[in-house]
């Protein structure tokens, strides 16, 4: 009988022992996930203030979370919805923070689209409601925003800057007008750009001493000055 007591004691005690690394378990897990919990997420960015706040209200429900289930991909996801962004780099900081460096795109060239000024930027993406005090060229015509940063591109190759004309008339046909300092206007081919814009650069300065209104591009192996 006193054995069965002693055996009955000692189930007691493991039972309570066992409630108790329980209890301390559970406790030690609330403290370790509380400890890597998101505390703190930093933004260091040249873009204004509003759009800032914005990014910041868009990032609040990763305070809930840990810094380990955090998936980079799902921040990048949030950071894309914003146009102006034009590059970024999020880093981790152990055990509870995050750091997000954000870069405003450069703002190329605006137009207008059902009477609303649109801008279009570097990165590729249209942004509207935006102050831009800078002088832009304005495009004329159906906006297709990747052959525009095709001809952008092709037009620094060359020794141009997009900012060296007032006004960027598109055609259907794909070509381009492009009026340079407000001056004389230029007649591009659709074909062989790289080659019009190359010849345009060796005579565009000779061209405005000249008093030349256009220069036309259009026709292979030949210019006509107007």
């Amino acid at each position: 009988m006193l054995q069965l007591i002693d055996k009955g004691k000692i189930y007691l005690y493991l039972f309570f022992l066992f409630i108790l690394l329980s209890l301390h378990n559970i406790n030690s897990i609330n403290y370790i996930n509380d400890f890597f919990k998101i505390k703190k997420i930093t933004l260091e960015s040249n873009i204004g203030n509003k759009i800032n706040n914005e990014i910041y209200e868009s990032l609040n429900e990763f305070y809930n979370s840990t810094i380990f289930s955090i998936k980079t991909k799902k921040i990048q996801n949030i950071l894309n919805n914003f146009n102006i962004i034009g590059e970024y780099k999020i880093k981790k900081e152990y055990p509870s923070a995050i750091k997000i460096e954000l870069k405003e795109t450069k703002i190329l060239a605006y137009y207008f689209d059902n009477n609303k000024k649109t801008y279009i930027g570097l990165n590729g993406k249209k942004i509207i409601n935006k102050i831009v005090e800078e002088d832009l060229p304005l495009i004329v015509g159906n906006v297709n925003v990747k052959i525009f940063l095709e001809l952008n591109d092709k037009l620094n190759k060359n020794g141009f800057k997009i900012n060296d004309f007032k006004k960027l008339y598109f055609f259907k046909s794909n070509r381009w007008d492009l009026l340079y300092q407000d001056k004389i206007l230029i007649k591009l081919s659709n074909n062989n750009l790289d080659f019009s814009l190359n010849l345009l650069k060796k005579i565009i300065n000779i061209s405005l001493s000249n008093g030349v209104k256009v220069i036309d591009l259009r026709i292979k192996d030949k210019i006509i000055l107007s």
